[in-house]
């Protein structure tokens, strides 16, 4: 007793708050008349707040004598004693409803716990006339800090236990099929509680699960003691359907149904948490409960729900990417998701990382990475309009490009290539924007339409050239210079029309124009004066062989054995180089009808000759072997290589060499041909035998072969294995690279007299010095590389951003 409230005023309080006798068991509260009557005396001699400071004392103390036994349920070992488990006629008891339960028992307490404090919380109440003072709230404050304040270590484990077993009951109807119920030993199981079937618990522990929430609630201890248990849950079980239902299935939307799947599913558990469904007074025990806002909570979890999308999505991505177009769906799920989130800078490290390892590297073809970078920039394209992401993400892709030799060849195949999707791409006519373009100010007949960029879009000239260009320019702006594409198509042309031998002019005609849209007439002035060569050449062979006059007309061709000969005339200024600069030896029979094929041109045209290329062309030969007559459709060489082994079954590759006029080299490859059709046999070394009734070694169709015809008891065969077949023409690049050639001697003179100098320096003094002589322009990235080759041949060292002669 306080020595300064008197003895008598003491055995009232005592008497109208029995918490505070010494002997609380045997103490007897007073009525309500007294009760009042103790109130007056409280109040006249101002005890208030000394009486609720002793009751409230006095209830800490209780409650710290109390409280251990409540923490004795979280134990991992059976410190408690559950009595209503202990029987066998259930079965086998899953550990989780035996956690249930611990959990449930222990909240049971508590509340009764807190409970037991009703009369005098309400007593207590009634000293203050005003709402200032909450007791039965300091009550509840009072309990979570002792609670907290002896936390175990692992008091979490029955915590998830009973909110784990509650999640699977509720959701056990999503299930769908024959894994509802699972049989264990002859017995079906319950999907929801585990129990067998006559067993099923399914019922006790939703009635649990809402009363034990209700009780949490009512003391304020829900939130602090299973908040982050019950968002932990929710989690996982966001993470799982988001996993389930987006495996490998791009081609089908998810968002819609997963946000649906929130708001029914995972919104009625969260009622029940927050909102059981208990009556507001049990037992006498009445309070005014303050829920969270569950619309501002549900947001919270679909926000985890984007998040678990995109993440996953992101995840996905390179597969996404190489699936498009299939997969667009799930694009536009990424791109909605994205917009909530903030993963740009994952998605772009990831995707990144995805392209290195499964992308960039020499395993993978040049037409495949071309194919697949063309998929990334539409992806990216409606994942993120701005265009910020595209350029981060493929700048090692263009820069990988950049490295291979055949990237431009391919880029360029790809465009022209009947049923191409780029060949699609290039008929839209999408024009290309030039820099200049990009400099002017927008039309203001737009004006009404204009959007400001992005806050993460970058204002540079680059960025918005990456946001505007379409999937051709892209593809161009690899190299930032239209020239090396136009060169490298110019060459591609040359061996199409060279090998295809004026077949589908008409498709030709109809890529050069839809290329004039995109670059210009200039530029491509050679490729059209190339297919008037073709035109032209067509006309004089049908004129030649047509008229009367002409000694190539079927009157002036007498003898059985001679064949026709058509050329194609070529302007040599409007075509590119051809990589071979020998003349072979053709046979003489050959010979005599190229001369009078020239005699016949010369008649046509009075002051003008031909200059043979007698390495290019094809001849199609009859082979007549001793059972069969095999035709072949070959390049000249090919065709005087077996003509000779018909003079002598024997040859060495020097004596031929001699014959045909063929580096030694040169002739070994072609003799691979007629090897691998089973004709020529390697008798030793360097020494080639016919064989008549050889066998081939590869497929008489041959792989990859760019025509085929059925002849005489035998295929047509046209081996691309060999180079030469392949392209007649240097590529673009290597024409650069021999018009680059000019500028080493300068550059030589530079680092000899300078000892060492900058990329810029070298590009500087390269204008001043050698362009105006030469007429060869050079960019700086076109320098770049052909200083790094330089490297690559340790003609030169780089180090400290410096370029020096090697020593």
């Amino acid at each position: 007793m306080d020595t300064s409230v008197p003895k008598s005023y003491w055995n009232l309080i005592v008497l109208a708050f029995p918490i505070l006798s010494k002997d609380k068991e045997n103490s007897v509260q007073c009525d309500d008349e007294q009760f009042l009557e103790i109130k007056n005396i409280i109040l006249e001699n101002k005890l208030t707040n000394f009486v609720h400071g002793m009751v409230m004392h006095y209830i800490k103390q209780d409650l710290m004598s109390k409280m251990n036994e409540f923490w004795l349920y979280f134990m991992p070992n059976d410190v408690v004693e559950l009595s209503n488990l202990n029987t066998t006629t259930h079965g086998e008891i899953p550990e989780d409803f035996v956690g249930f339960n611990k959990f449930k028992y222990a909240i049971d307490e508590l509340f009764n716990l807190a409970q037991s404090y009703t009369d005098t919380i309400n007593h207590l109440k009634m000293l203050f006339d005003n709402d200032k003072i909450n007791c039965l709230s300091n009550l509840n404050a009072q309990i979570c800090a002792l609670l907290h304040s002896q936390l175990p270590s692992d008091y979490d484990t029955i915590i998830y236990q009973f909110y784990r077993v509650a999640l699977k009951v509720f959701t056990k109807d999503d299930i769908i099929g024959d894994k509802k119920n699972t049989s264990k030993e002859g017995a079906f199981h319950c999907n929801g509680c585990c129990f067998e079937i006559i067993y099923c618990k399914c019922d006790y522990i939703l009635e649990t699960f809402h009363l034990t929430n209700w009780y949490m609630l009512t003391i304020g201890f829900l939130e602090s003691l299973a908040g982050d248990v019950i968002m932990d849950l929710i989690h996982q079980k966001i993470e799982t359907e988001v996993q389930e239902i987006t495996k490998e299935n791009f081609g089908e939307h998810h968002v819609s149904a997963l946000e649906k799947w929130i708001d029914t599913n995972v919104y009625n558990w969260m009622k029940y948490i927050y909102d059981p469904k208990c009556s507001t007074e049990i037992r006498g025990y009445k309070v005014e409960r303050k829920y969270p806002n569950l619309k501002i909570f549900m947001r919270k979890l679909k926000h985890l729900l984007y998040e678990s999308y995109t993440r996953t999505r992101i995840d996905q991505l390179f597969n996404i990417i190489i699936e498009y177009p299939d997969s667009e769906p799930a694009v536009i799920d990424l791109s909605i998701t994205l917009q909530k989130t903030d993963f740009k800078s994952d998605l772009c490290k990831k995707l990144q990382n995805a392209l290195h390892s499964r992308l960039l590297h020499p395993a993978v073809n040049t037409i495949d990475i071309i194919t697949a970078y063309t998929a990334a920039i539409k992806v990216l394209r409606k994942i993120d309009p701005c265009g910020a992401l595209l350029q981060e993400v493929t700048q090692p892709i263009r820069a990988y490009l950049r490295s291979r030799k055949d990237t431009v060849r391919c880029v360029m195949t790809t465009l022209t290539e009947e049923g191409h999707y780029l060949t699609d791409e290039l008929v839209r006519n999408e024009n290309v924007l030039d820099e200049d373009d990009i400099c002017e100010e927008e039309s203001m007949a737009e004006w009404a339409k204009w959007v400001p960029d992005p806050v993460d879009a970058n204002p540079s000239k680059s960025s918005k050239r990456f946001r505007n260009s379409d999937t051709v320019s892209m593809l161009v702006d690899i190299y930032g210079t239209r020239e090396l594409f136009v060169n490298e198509y110019r060459a591609l042309l040359a061996d199409r029309l060279l090998t295809q031998f004026m077949d589908n002019i008409g498709d030709e005609i109809r890529y050069l124009e839809l290329l004039k849209l995109r670059f210009g007439d200039t530029l491509l002035h050679s490729c059209s004066v190339m297919l008037k060569d073709v035109y032209d050449s067509k006309r004089i062979n049908h004129h030649l062989y047509s008229d009367p006059t002409s000694n190539l007309s079927s009157n002036n061709l007498n003898n059985k054995l001679e064949f026709p000969v058509r050329a194609i005339i070529v302007s040599n200024q409007f075509w590119p180089n051809f990589k071979d600069n020998f003349n072979v030896e053709l046979p003489s029979v050959i010979q005599n009808h190229l001369d009078n094929y020239t005699k016949a041109f010369e008649s046509f045209k009075g002051n003008r000759t031909l200059n043979w290329k007698p390495n290019l062309g094809i001849i199609n030969i009859d082979l007549v072997l001793k059972d069969k007559t095999l035709n072949f459709t070959v390049s000249p060489i090919h065709a005087t290589i077996i003509w000779h082994f018909q003079e002598q079954e024997e040859w060495t590759i020097n004596d031929l060499s001699i014959k045909m006029r063929v580096p030694a080299t040169t002739l070994r490859r072609r003799i691979g041909f007629w090897q691998n059709q089973g004709l020529l046999r390697e008798k030793s070394f360097d020494t080639f035998i016919f064989v008549e009734d050889g066998i081939p070694t590869t497929s008489i169709s041959g792989k990859g072969n760019r025509t085929s015809f059925v002849g005489r008891n035998s295929e047509f065969v046209y081996g691309d294995d060999d180079d030469e077949m392949e392209s007649a023409v240097a590529s673009a690049q290597d024409q650069r690279e021999e018009e680059l050639q000019v500028f080493w001697s300068y550059i030589v003179g530079m680092l000899t007299n300078l000892d060492s100098l900058p990329l810029d320096r070298i590009h500087q003094m390269l204008k001043m010095f050698a362009t105006q002589g030469t007429g060869v322009d050079c960019s700086l990235t076109q320098l770049r590389l052909f200083l790094d080759e330089k490297v690559k041949q340790h003609l030169l060292i780089f180090t400290g951003g410096r370029y020096k002669l090697s020593k």
